[in-house]
């Protein structure tokens, strides 16, 4: 019985308080309905994006002194980027990373597991910063913690998340992933969408990738010389190609 009711709840918050954009989903650090309650269980999801609040499009700044942790499950490997952090820090990084700052700074630290597991980084101060590590991290299990707090304002951060899994013997075990040269292999609905979910790029300059959506990536004479587009799309798109028509 416990067990149904437990299972209602990660049900619930995923339905209402996740925002989906196309392929992706969307969540805000700065939704206290969302924050400290429970477990996300994004199991079956191919990526999504975090971002400090909901108005972080706007330009807005997110809000002094609020405090989130999202505690996120998947069932694969993660690895996860900076897309944008800018936090107001009153130590420059990598001083905010230290212990003694952690009541006064507005930090993300990003947990292995549950809240009280290992802190795999602190992320804080400015990603303008020179030594700000913008190092892609990947997770060491499928079930991390994000605990963002704020003691002032800024303009926040945006992260990006996408699971994967290893290949084997240079193949991916799924028909419906696309294999990177990373050995990464990632869900094939993502090689459209025109950024690096690989996290080495592979999928931008793959045959397999411009065969499949030709449009995102064909887009001027010299990608068509360097990528090696279809006749067909250069015949459909480009004027006066008739010198590179096969």
């Amino acid at each position: 019985m416990w067990f149904y009711f437990y299972t209602l709840f990660i049900l619930h918050i995923n339905v209402k308080y996740v925002n989906t954009n196309e392929n992706e989903f969307h969540l805000f650090m700065d939704n206290q309905t969302l924050c400290n309650h429970g477990i996300i269980d994004l199991k079956n999801i191919s990526t999504w994006k975090i971002y400090s609040h909901i108005y972080y499009h706007d330009r807005y700044m997110y809000f002094p002194d609020s405090h989130c942790s999202l505690t996120i499950r998947t069932n694969k490997r993660i690895w996860m980027s900076i897309e944008y952090f800018q936090s107001n820090s009153s130590s420059s990084f990598p001083r905010c990373t230290e212990a003694k700052y952690a009541g006064n700074d507005d930090r993300l630290q990003i947990i292995d597991g549950y809240k009280n597991g290992s802190i795999l980084r602190i992320i804080c101060g400015k990603d303008t910063d020179k030594r700000f590590d913008r190092t892609p991290l990947i997770l060491k299990s499928s079930i991390f913690t994000l605990d963002w707090q704020t003691k002032s304002q800024s303009y926040g951060f945006k992260l990006k998340f996408v699971t994967y899994d290893l290949s084997i013997d240079g193949k991916c075990l799924n028909s419906s992933q696309f294999h990177c040269n990373n050995r990464r292999c990632i869900d094939r609905s993502l090689i459209c969408l025109h950024e690096d979910y690989c996290g080495d790029n592979s999928q931008k300059s793959s045959l397999e990738a411009i065969n499949q959506c030709p449009s995102k990536y064909c887009q001027s004479k010299a990608s068509i010389q360097l990528l090696g587009c279809t006749s067909t799309w250069i015949y459909m798109r480009i004027d006066s190609t008739q010198d590179l028509l096969a």
